[in-house]
């Protein structure tokens, strides 16, 4: 868990949830009381088009805020539906506005987080237009690797698929096909560029 978090769950009187698979954290236009991070689990954020049509915006997984620019709002601007079993952490928005008023070096991290957030948003929609499978998921591993040359996956691969808009099919068999073209090893979760 990132050093703010840690930081505000323990200064702040925060609480958790845990939500089943389908449960609704929050509706489209309800009124933000809450903030929530996701401890482990994933959830869609949905929103309902002028049409009435849902489409997802988004997936959050673990180590992620919910819903972020509601902090500075008064709706949600979606729904935030547990996708699996889903243990959340949250604390009132309020407590949490208050505190970065008197807390600068709390805002400047959390400011950290939002532009680190917006630079991976931006990664992912240019990594989404490359049209080749196999050239998207080089981008996108070389994109998350870390100085070793590593990348290691804290969601599942098929989730990994998912985030860069692949189906699983295409992406584990494109893996398959780096690892015997000897261009990555991959051990579990980790994968290794050569």
């Amino acid at each position: 868990m990132n050093y703010f978090f840690k930081t505000i769950f323990t200064d702040l009187n925060s609480a958790r949830l845990t939500l089943k698979k389908g449960d609704i954290l929050f509706h489209q236009s309800d009124d933000v009381v809450n903030m929530y991070f996701i401890e482990t689990g994933r959830l869609k954020l949905q929103r309902e088009t002028m049409e009435g049509f849902p489409v997802i915006q988004d997936v959050a997984y673990r180590g992620e805020i919910i819903a972020e620019a509601s902090l500075f709002s008064d709706n949600y601007h979606c729904s935030a539906i547990a996708d699996m079993e889903t243990d959340i952490r949250y604390l009132r928005r309020i407590d949490l506005l208050t505190y970065l008023e008197q807390t600068p070096l709390a805002t400047k991290q959390l400011l950290v987080i939002y532009a680190e957030q917006i630079v991976g948003l931006r990664a992912i929609n240019e990594i989404k237009n490359i049209r080749s499978a196999k050239e998207r998921i080089l981008a996108f591993l070389k994109h998350e690797m870390n100085e070793k040359g590593e990348v290691e996956f804290c969601i599942s691969l098929k989730d990994v698929a998912y985030r860069i808009g692949l189906s699983h099919e295409t992406f584990y068999r494109v893996l398959s096909d780096l690892e015997k073209a000897n261009s990555i090893v991959r051990e579990g979760h980790l994968i290794k560029l050569l």
